[in-house]
């Protein structure tokens, strides 16, 4: 194999290795805002509580507010049954007075309701609140760690491409070009050939003379179909067949197992 197939063959693995940490890279602010939008649902949740804590209060506050109002009326309304002068009047401000009470209960009532899940309201914030809490710790090292992950395959990349550089200057401009057009086009510019005759990557069944050609080394291959660059792999080694006990050996354990026999015969009966 020549140095120009060799050095494609490694410009080829940087240049995958560079584009997956391309694709990391490219990939993380999406996982931080994955891992932000986690955060903002917990958040959520605290918010939520505590809106609905406010709203009680407030709702508490309205209905106490409502309740001192209808107090105020009937303390008004028993002032003024004393100056009544028929009975009609007394009646109608009695009706006037219970109808003040009766809403006045059913204020008193939502006040208590109020208060009741007030408990509930409160240990669903401080669940909400511990949750976030924690959230927030785990999200953060999240974070820091894709941080990390960023800085660590952008340095990868740098390295890989100072390597990069260095291999394309010692492949002929030719080649190089094909190499380029081909990995652009289709994802890879080499594919390898094996005893099969046949390009590995489109499986096309190559000629005899572009085989022998790819067998010798010399120049350049490229597939007539895909146009990718072709080098030769030669089979793994075969590993040696076990060699079989030798005949002497075979002969002197026949009588020992014949010798045996009777043994087991006698322990069985």
């Amino acid at each position: 194999m020549n140095s120009n197939l060799e050095k494609l063959i490694d410009l080829q693995q940087i240049d995958f290795r560079i584009a997956a940490l391309r694709a990391e890279i490219a990939a993380l602010p999406g996982e931080v805002a994955r891992i932000e939008a986690k955060l903002a649902v917990s958040k959520a949740r605290v918010e939520a509580a505590q809106a609905a804590l406010k709203a009680d209060e407030s709702a508490r506050r309205k209905h106490e507010s409502a309740i001192k109002d209808q107090q105020e009326k009937i303390s008004k309304y028993r002032d003024q049954s004393l100056k009544v002068k028929t009975n009609q009047e007394y009646k109608a401000l009695l009706s006037e007075i219970e109808q003040a009470e009766s809403q006045i209960a059913k204020l008193e009532d939502k006040v208590l309701e109020i208060m009741v899940a007030a408990d509930t309201r409160k240990e669903t914030l401080k669940q909400a609140e511990a949750a976030l809490k924690a959230d927030t710790a785990e999200i953060e090292k999240e974070k820091e760690h894709a941080r990390r992950q960023t800085a660590e395959d952008e340095k990868q990349a740098a390295e890989l491409g100072a390597q990069r550089q260095q291999l394309r200057t010692g492949i002929n401009d030719d080649t190089l070009r094909h190499y380029d057009r081909v990995l652009k086009l289709r994802g890879s510019a080499l594919a390898a050939v094996r005893d099969d005759e046949m390009c590995s990557v489109c499986r096309v069944i190559l000629r005899p003379q572009v085989y022998q050609d790819i067998l010798k080394g010399e120049e350049p291959v490229y597939c007539d179909y895909c146009h990718r660059i072709l080098y030769y792999v030669p089979p793994p080694p075969q590993e040696p067949p076990q060699e079989e006990a030798p005949q002497d050996a075979k002969s002197e354990a026949a009588p020992q197992q014949a010798a045996a026999q009777p043994d087991e015969a006698a322990a069985q009966s």
